[in-house]
Order: C-alpha cells, then structure tokens, then sequence
C-alpha cells in the first residue's frame, strides 16, 4: 500500500486535443494516436469528450462516482479513456498508457472535490438538465435520418468507442459538466494563494488512498515512477519578464512580437527560471524540464507560470527575427506596435550585453552595416564600462513612448521616443531612446539609434541634444568617418 501511495504523488497534468480534429476522426471513423502535450490545459481529454456530441457519439445510465461518499474510480469512463488513448486496442495498452488515463481522471475528480471543500455546491439536477436537453436535441436530429444511416451512426458510435450514445452522455458528458461548473466556480472565487495542482491531487489521493490503490490493482496499473512528475520541453522564447519565462513549442516565426497572440492562442506557456534575464532572450530556442504539477489549478483565461523548471538549456541563440510591416513596401501608422516591438527587444538585448555580457544579435534589427559597427562599438565600450560590476540586469521596463510616422520619397519612416527603466539586481536607472524605423527589403529595421542621455556613448560620441530626424544619415559616409573607424 505505501508503494501504491508513493507512487500516486507522481500524478501529473492533463493533455490537451485538438478539438476540431476530433470532430473530423469521429464523423470519420479513424483514429491516430495522440501526442503527448507538454502544456497541460484546464480543459483536458475532457474536451474531447464533450465534442463526440457534436459529431453525433452519444449515451446514458452510467455511474458517477465523485457524487457517492465512497470514492470510487469510475470504470466505464476508465475503459472509454484507455480505448481512445490506445488506439482501440487497450489489451495491447502501455503501463505507461494506463497511469495516464488514471493520472487524467484523477485529476477531474481531484478539482470537483476541491472546489467543494473550498464552498462550492454542486447543483446536480441543473447539470442533469442541460445534459437531458443535449441528449434530446441529439437524438430529435437523429431521428430525421433514414432508418439505414441511423444504424450505422449508433453501430459505429460502439465500434469505434465502446460505449453507447445513452453512456456518453449520462456518464462523460455529465462528468464534463460537472468538471466544468466547479472550474468556472473556482475561477469566480480565486485564493488568495493560487494551489497547484500537485497539491489538489495529493490531497485527494490521501481522502482515497484505499479505493485509488484497489483499483490500480485491479486493472493491473503498476506504481507510478516518480519521474512522471516532469516533462521536457523544447521551444522558442517569446518574452521575459523578471524569472517568468514565455515559451511556445516549435519555432514560430518571430516569436517576440506575437506574444500576446500566443498567449491568447494558448500557444505558449510561462515558466519560472531564476535569473533567467542574465542568460535567456527572446527569440532563443531552449530546452527545458520542468515539473507539470506545479501549475495553478485554477488557470483558466490566466498565463500563470509553471513554477518548478530543474533544468534548462539553450539550444541556439541563431533564431532570425523579423518584424515584418502591414505593407511590403514603406511603413504606415499601422506598423507603429511591430515597430515598438523590435525596438523594445532591441534595446532588452542591448541592455543584457552591455551589463551580463549576453550576445546580441543586431542582423534582427539593423542592415546598415555603418549602424551596425557604431553600435557594436557602443555595446563593447559599455560592457568595458560596466560588466565588471557584477550588477546583471533583471529585467527593461519601458515607460510612456510615443511614435510618429512620417512620409517621404523613400516609403516613410516611424520617430519612436522611448524610456526606459532599466531593472538590476541591486537598484537601476532611467534613460530614453529614439529610434527611426524604415522598411527594408520587406521588413522594419532601425535606421537610427541614440539615447542622449548625460554621459552616455551617444552622448559622448554623437554629441549632445541631437536632433533624430534623418532616417538616411549612416548612408553620409563622410559624417561617418567621424566616428573613429566605425565604418570603414
């Protein structure tokens, strides 16, 4: 028995499915194996069982357990998950497979049961009702199909899952109503300390640590290894902010300016790393584990962090940025937040060069080779300056900026004023930076770059109270030749 309960601490989060090709496999009658998901999502296989209503797989007369005062894992939706996951043939089913499927209900009842004990009240007969209204509008559809394709809608429904319209929907689909509401109620009443969804499922296996064991050995689920408790991850950082890093799966075509979207998509995660600033940018490929029970469980419309990442590695600091304008010729109004963007990420890796000695890679931001040696040099005498302070820089928070578009003969160019504060482990400092922004070859790049400041390079080098207004200035070759062989 203490094997068993060692080993369901090691539960972890639930994957998540496409939700449109379910629908396709389902009115399809094909199958493919799922992918485990290394971002673990509030709706889980839950969600696709909820869509089997919308490609007509239905049912009734099931038991849910987490309504009875002696837990019991329930059976039907056990055997009905393993099938899915198994690709039809849960006899040839991985033990792997089955702590998985296990892992995924506990984790359902796990919330409800939570939900209660922190006030929520389950209204069961609302929940039957709505479920009662779904089945009849299901099979008053059915109905006006021709006695023929009924029966192979019904006989393919228990081909191809096992289990009967009537079970689908008195079982799974209550189950999912029922996970549902107490999520939605929880969202609705936060904590004032956000638990995890480790803490939730070892609280619960300790209220039921006798069933959840009896049934592990009756469906012939051996002890979890503790290390289901992690998974790795490789992707592309999109953002930092302090320790909390945003990392989407995959390269995605720069990254950095679509965080937001990303977000919003459910396309990237936020993981906590200490220090994090002094060695990771935007736009890096990283790989790293982390542990998948250390999320809130109460996530929903939120991005907050993973909190245990036990090791990270980046992959390559090569990822090619580009901020691509609205048109592929000049620059408009439109193209101010791109614009701002780059200019923001510019000025993050500057910072991180200068003081942590971090790479920057100025081909994201700049083509003019003149430019691109000036800042070079700037970066270099700075970091001679500075980086022996041993004063990393946390993290760049901008201030109130203003940007302008301007026409011209050439297409146009953007003016960007912006401050910033620049964040250090002990202390800081403010300064601001204007940018002049052009179209180049189909993308946005910065045409000029100075921060005028009382004793900063520019300052020094450029001179004081400059007035950025010439996009075409580091194409004057003989005002380059000023500044001591930053172009040739």
């Amino acid at each position: 028995m203490n094997e068993v309960k060692k080993s369901l601490d090691a539960v972890s989060g639930i994957n998540s499915e496409d939700v449109e090709d379910v629908k396709r496999r389902v009115l399809s009658g094909k199958r493919r194996q799922k992918k485990r998901n290394p971002f673990p999502v509030a709706a889980t296989a839950i969600v696709a069982a909820t869509v089997l209503f919308f490609a007509f797989n239905v049912l009734k007369d099931g038991i849910s357990t987490a309504d009875q005062d002696e837990y019991e894992v329930n059976e039907l939706i056990y055997d009905h998950m393993l099938r899915s996951e198994s690709n039809g043939n849960e006899e040839d089913a991985t033990n792997e497979t089955k702590q998985a499927v296990l892992r995924n209900i506990l984790q359902i009842d796990a919330l409800i049961d939570y939900a209660k004990t922190m006030g929520y009240s389950e209204d069961i007969e609302a929940i039957e009702k709505t479920v009662a209204e779904q089945r009849d509008t299901f099979y008053a559809e059915l109905d006006k199909e021709d006695e023929e394709k009924k029966k192979t809608i019904l006989q393919t429904q228990e081909r191809n899952f096992g289990i009967s319209y009537d079970e689908y929907f008195n079982v799974i689909l209550k189950w999912t109503y029922r996970y549902d509401k107490a999520e939605e109620w929880l969202v609705r009443h936060p904590q004032e300390k956000p638990i995890t969804k480790g803490e939730v499922l070892g609280s619960f296996q300790n209220k039921h640590e006798h069933a959840i064991a009896n049934f592990m050995e009756q469906k012939a689920i051996p002890p979890f290894d503790l290390s289901v408790n992690y998974e790795e991850l490789e992707g592309t950082v999109a953002a930092i902010d302090g320790e909390q890093v945003l990392i989407t799966q995959g390269f995605v075509e720069d990254a950095p300016s679509k965080k937001e979207k990303l977000i919003i998509n459910g396309a990237a995660d936020r993981f906590v790393i200490p220090h994090a600033s002094n060695e990771i940018s935007p736009g890096m490929d990283i790989r790293i584990v982390y542990d998948t029970l250390s999320y809130p469980v109460t996530s929903r419309g939120s991005s907050l962090p993973y909190e245990k990442v036990t090791e990270w590695e980046v992959l390559s600091t090569n990822t090619v940025r580009e901020f691509t304008p609205k048109n592929p010729t000049g620059v408009s109004e439109k193209d101010i937040e791109t614009a701002y963007e780059m200019c923001v990420t510019a000025l993050t890796d500057y910072y991180k060069a200068v003081w942590n000695g971090s790479d920057i890679d100025l081909d994201s931001f700049i083509e003019n080779e003149n430019l691109k040696q000036y800042i070079n040099k700037k970066v270099q005498s700075e970091h001679d300056r500075y980086g022996g302070f041993n004063d990393p820089v946390k993290d760049v928070e901008i201030g109130d900026w203003e940007a302008k578009n301007t026409e011209d003969a050439n297409g146009g160019f953007l003016y960007l004023h912006v401050p910033v504060m620049v964040n250090k482990d002990v202390g800081g400092y403010g300064e601001a930076t204007e940018f002049l922004v052009r179209n180049v070859n189909g993308k946005l790049v910065i045409v000029d770059w100075y921060t005028g400041g009382k004793d900063t390079y520019d300052f020094i080098v450029r001179g004081e109270n400059e007035t950025i207004d010439n996009p075409d200035i580091w194409n004057d070759q003989e005002w380059v030749k000023k500044f001591d062989g930053s172009a040739d």
